[in-house]
């Protein structure tokens, strides 16, 4: 069940929508490749072994 009013869910999608442009962190597991993304995409090396982590997630120290 949601606390949230269907307008305040579509806001809250739209801000981390933005939150992630550009910022996503993805690490490979098959060849260790990493790059940083607007969308989760398989590797360049063809896997779709790959980890996301938004990179705002990360401290800032």
């Amino acid at each position: 069940m949601s606390h949230l009013t269907p307008e305040e869910l579509a806001e809250w999608q739209r801000v981390l929508d933005a939150a992630n442009y550009n910022n996503i962190f993805c690490h490979c597991r098959q060849c260790d490749r990493e790059w940083v993304a607007s969308t989760e995409a398989p590797c360049t090396c063809g896997s779709i072994r790959v980890e996301y982590i938004a990179c705002w997630q990360f401290p800032d120290d």
